[in-house]
């Protein structure tokens, strides 16, 4: 039919939203809603992982009903990346709320095991192409099992499922009858190897995480007669086609296809991949080795720098310090002033990423005198 749509489910950090678009890239349909963001502890970001599934049904039935639920051909999905969800197998709820990839409360353990082995970071990097920081999923569900008694008991009684974003969204779509995850999500939690696109006994262990919780590892991309899954979407059943990282899925819509090339988008964070062919890269800079995508048991691999605060820098002068009515005010604010006032904005108010991995920094804001205004604090902060 030519009349087809794909629908996309894109879950984000601050929001999700679906979107269908024709064969041609026109949108057609979407819908947003706002995730709410939980802070408990200083350096602590939480989701609820219900509020994300609920979400992200609203919004396919949404689209799904605007546009004709016969007309959609295929389902993909994309997520923000590192953030774990825990939940119970037999009854398919939320154990806890999910620990978003801002996350710094695991500092202190990636300390512990790189003081108590020299090489372990180097020996984890080779593996796995990160390094041992907060950032990633494994050290997420090692402190779960540690800290939080109903995560830890469901492990324990073989009752534990644990993916990523993606994970959780297609368990539910499929209505608890498939638990996977792509190859790009998996290179996020310092669980998996690099090389083979597997899970790592040794990782698996050094983490203290149970095999049976994990999800199957698949590829980015299916062919609809084979799908990932099969969603219940506005009461018709429609195949999962593809997922991806929400940054490797925007590096493959800006068309970064070929070896040598790179993209940068500024979202919640400022995410910088280049294409690095067919093996992984190696980095001697701190910055990190992903898959790019994996399609026909084959992956293409990328080298990312990390920049975890970028748009919601503004979104904090906004809500934060209420120095902005709305994010887009600030663009006007900034030019109201011929430059910074000798402001100068660190924005690391969740660390600092590539290539610092400083879990512990924290954001400053300085150079101010007398003479500053809510104009060059806002400029500052468009600059960092």
């Amino acid at each position: 039919m030519t009349d087809q749509l794909l629908l996309v489910l894109d879950a984000g950090t601050t929001s999700t939203r679906a979107i269908a678009f024709t064969p041609g890239g026109e949108i057609v349909a979407s819908a947003a809603r706002p995730i709410t963001q939980h802070y408990p502890a200083s350096g602590w970001v939480e989701h609820d992982a219900g509020e994300i599934w609920a979400l992200s049904r609203a919004v396919l039935d949404e689209v799904a009903l605007a546009v004709g639920p016969n007309r959609i051909a295929a389902i993909g999905i994309t997520n923000q990346r590192e953030t774990i969800c825990f939940w119970d197998r037999g009854t398919g709820e939320p154990l806890s709320r999910a620990i978003v990839w801002q996350d710094r409360r695991t500092a202190d353990f990636c300390a512990a095991l790189k003081e108590a082995d020299q090489g372990l970071e180097a020996r984890v990097q080779a593996k796995t192409g990160l390094l041992l920081d907060p950032y990633f999923s494994g050290t997420k569900f090692r402190w779960a099992l540690d800290n939080w008694p109903m995560v830890a008991d469901a492990a324990r009684d073989g009752r534990l499922a644990v993916g990523t974003v993606e994970s959780w969204l297609i368990w539910n779509l499929s209505g608890g009858a498939v638990h996977v995850t792509d190859a790009t999500n998996a290179s996020r939690t310092l669980l998996m190897d690099l090389g083979t696109c597997q899970w790592d006994e040794g990782l698996i262990s050094l983490f203290g995480v149970p095999a049976a919780a994990l999800p199957a590892i698949v590829d980015c991309a299916s062919d609809p007669q084979r799908p990932l899954a099969v969603a219940q979407v506005a009461g018709r059943a429609i195949p999962i086609t593809g997922a991806a990282g929400d940054q490797q899925a925007a590096a493959i819509g800006q068309g970064c296809l070929a070896a040598g090339m790179l993209k940068a988008t500024y979202g919640t964070g400022c995410f910088l991949l280049a294409h690095a062919g067919a093996a992984p890269p190696v980095s001697r800079h701190r910055l990190l080795a992903t898959v790019a995508w994996r399609l026909g048991g084959e992956p293409a691999y990328a080298l990312e720098g990390a920049i975890f605060v970028a748009g919601s820098a503004i979104q904090w002068l906004r809500d934060g310090l209420g120095l902005l009515a709305d994010s887009a005010d600030s663009e006007t604010l900034a030019q109201s002033v011929p430059d910074n006032g000798g402001v100068s904005f660190v924005p690391a108010l969740a660390g600092l990423g590539a290539p610092h991995w400083a879990p512990d920094a924290r954001g400053l804001i300085c150079g101010l005198s007398g003479g500053t205004t809510r104009a060059h604090i806002v400029r500052a902060a468009l600059e960092a």
